[in-house]
């Protein structure tokens, strides 16, 4: 009875240890040459791979923060939590400071993760991470709309580690719904008093400069705010030896 009980014990410890080295051989090895965006997936066109690589090495330089963007096939049968950490481990995302950040996106599953950095906890939270998902990363992969849904939750991910997240979707900022009823009225006050000053000359040159400033003015301020991230052409030197701790959020679309 007793030599059963340790050959049981002998042959799960072999399970775990097989599973393991199984399970470390489905997670992807470091990029050579090191790349920040890796789309091992084949979803990105080389333009749209090309511009966040740029994005986030820009990033990268002016803050010495490292987002890596990765996009693979399938999780094949892991955790896509535990699947995150470990890639996040394994590549070192990061640098000393610990303050890396994992995009993942697993396409057969349609799950996504984003992993934290003990150096970024602080500001990216867990319910920072999963608002960030699930209304910019998710609105536009159930779309296919891949690269915008990439291009915007990396976005918030920068301003998120800024300390300036707002958490509002781009679609709650379009407010134009066409002219007010106390825009109308003063539109043909100004006319009316236009028409009797035809001789003058002045009250057409007037009227349009009235016109031009109103209907121009709700498009004066306009978004973009980190388009300082989107051009560059540095490349990347490497990840630098960052750690986790399975901080974050997983998704779906």
């Amino acid at each position: 009875m007793k030599k059963t009980r340790i050959a049981a014990k002998f042959l799960l410890a072999i399970l775990i240890l097989l599973s393991q080295g199984i399970f470390a051989q489905e997670i992807p090895d470091v990029p050579n040459p090191p790349r920040l965006v890796n789309d091992l997936a084949n979803v990105l066109s080389d333009q749209e791979e090309t511009q966040l690589e740029q994005k986030l090495i820009s990033w990268s330089d002016s803050t010495s923060n490292q987002m890596a963007i990765v996009l693979v096939k399938s999780l094949e049968g892991m955790d896509v939590a535990d699947y995150s950490v470990r890639l996040a481990e394994k590549w070192k995302i990061g640098t000393k400071q610990n303050n890396g950040l994992l995009l993942l996106v697993a396409m057969e599953e349609r799950k996504s993760r984003i992993e934290v950095g003990y150096g970024l906890e602080s500001r990216i939270t867990d319910a920072i991470s999963r608002r960030i998902l699930a209304d910019y990363l998710k609105p536009a992969f159930k779309e296919s709309r891949y690269y915008e849904g990439l291009d915007l939750a990396s976005t918030q991910l920068i301003e998120a580690a800024a300390g300036e997240f707002k958490g509002e979707p781009e679609k709650k900022h379009k407010k134009k719904k066409g002219l007010g009823l106390g825009f109308i009225i003063l539109l043909i006050i100004i006319l009316y008093l236009a028409s009797k000053n035809k001789g003058g000359g002045g009250g057409g040159f007037l009227t349009g400069m009235l016109l031009g400033n109103m209907l121009s003015g709700g498009n004066r301020h306009r978004g973009g705010g980190w388009g300082d991230f989107s051009s560059g052409s540095g490349s990347f030197g490497g990840f630098g030896g960052g750690s986790f701790g399975g901080g974050g959020s997983s998704g779906d679309w």
